[in-house]
């Protein structure tokens, strides 16, 4: 009995002396911690939404400060990826498994995962890091991820990116997949990250304990916005004379995004300025990929009679999409649901003033400070525009603040740096 416990705590000793030794090493070679970051899509497939941009740029922000970091996804998109090889490919120093799912058809149609080898490969290397961050959790990954963090007792973070509750669509579904495996997965976290207070008060609702909700903004890369395009590219691509006020919205045309809303205010403002806008001309540029909301969006423009007043570019990226915010003039989020706007973001680095509705968990920092936040409806819309395109003095006021805001504390250095305090006292 006294040898079991000699050799007991011999083992124990050793195995505490190995963990040290590792430390140090990684002290010495400059590598500060093992991440494993779980997510449904993942660059290039920017056109999925914000959450890959997000998990994509908090990655890359990650290996800079020396971390040796990994991805577990899928091949997805609305098209499935082109890859030369799926696992350990090198995305800017993350090292990324996309795993390939059975039905691109499934995925691309009811969001459902099907990645056949990612248990195989998860269950021999999840013990070679010390923190997973899962991104979403109403998928097979999470399952699969938090499954295997479990068995090996290792903790994880969750991160809903504004799906903490059943909304909107497959409510149902939702619900089902929450008694089989949701709750679980939030209840089993170390630490859940909230975007908002909004998003915080959610995760309550759905049982997790205020001592493991965490709220964590979102970011831009504010390097990528100090060398901004010149102006006129944009303008000049779409036939926009300079002279004439140019609202801009960014993002998936789906239903959820209040593009119908938008149109009808834009309508009304048409109306309403045609006297005060002297020999300007009032244009709308909607940027973004097509979700299931573009044939009745064009009809309704053609209703409307707005055809040559309504610019539709598909999506844009990186310089493109930067030209577009620099030749606006108003930046518009009218969505029926959001939890946070990463575009509304790019747009105030821009130093572009936001016109949000009150569905936009942002609205309350955002309204008078950086812009206007209204009801959903057409006509405070319409007059939450008109207050900017009529006040130059206000949209440069505004500007000034936003770009401000997004130095102070809406960068991903800022994000990263808060995200990283969160890993350490879970792995304290």
């Amino acid at each position: 009995m006294v040898g079991i416990t000699y050799l007991s705590k011999k083992f124990f000793y050793n195995l505490k002396y190995n963990e040290l030794i590792n430390k140090l090493i990684k002290n010495i070679y400059g590598v500060k911690m093992d991440i494993l970051h779980v997510v449904p899509s993942f660059y290039p497939c920017l056109s999925a939404g914000g959450v890959v941009n997000a998990s994509y740029q908090l990655s890359k922000k990650q290996v800079e400060r020396g971390n040796k970091v990994s991805v577990f996804t899928t091949d997805s998109c609305k098209n499935r990826l082109k890859l030369e090889k799926h696992y350990d490919v090198n995305v800017n120093g993350v090292n990324t498994y996309y795993f390939k799912n059975l039905s691109n058809h499934l995925k691309s149609s009811y969001l459902i995962d099907t990645p056949f080898a990612m248990p195989f490969k998860t269950s021999e290397i999840i013990k070679n890091y010390e923190i997973l961050h899962i991104h979403e959790h109403r998928h097979s990954l999470a399952i699969i991820a938090i499954h295997h963090a479990l068995k090996n007792n290792s903790p994880y973070v969750l991160q809903a990116h504004g799906s903490v509750l059943p909304f909107f669509q497959k409510e149902s579904l939702k619900k089902i997949f929450d008694k089989i495996w949701g709750f679980k997965i939030l209840h089993n976290a170390s630490k859940v990250l909230a975007l908002t207070e909004v998003e915080k008060k959610q995760y309550l609702k759905m049982g997790v304990k205020e001592e493991n909700i965490e709220i964590v903004p979102l970011g831009i890369n504010l390097t990528e916005y100090n060398s901004l395009p010149s102006k006129g590219k944009f303008r000049s691509k779409f036939a926009i004379a300079n002279e004439d006020k140019l609202i801009l919205f960014i993002g998936r045309i789906h239903r959820i995004k209040g593009l119908e809303l938008l149109v009808k205010s834009f309508k009304l403002l048409k109306y309403d300025l045609k006297d005060e806008l002297n020999n300007s001309n009032l244009k709308l540029a909607i940027v973004g990929p097509d979700d299931g909301f573009l044939e009745e969006l064009n009809k309704l423009i053609q209703k409307l009679n707005l055809k040559e007043d309504i610019i539709l570019t598909g999506p844009l990226f990186e310089e493109n999409k930067k030209s577009a915010i620099v030749d606006s003039d108003i930046f518009v989020m009218p969505s029926k649901y959001e939890s946070f706007t990463t575009s509304g973001l790019e747009a105030m680095a821009c130093e572009k003033p936001l016109v949000l509705t009150k569905n936009n968990h942002i609205n309350t920092w955002v309204n008078n400070n950086v812009g206007f936040s209204c009801d959903y409806d057409e006509i405070d819309l319409a007059n939450s525009i008109k207050k900017l395109l009529i006040d130059e003095k206000l949209i440069k006021k505004f500007g000034k603040s936003g770009r401000k805001l997004i130095e102070e504390k809406y960068n991903w250095n800022s994000v990263e740096k808060q995200i990283k305090n969160i890993y350490d006292i879970i792995l304290e």
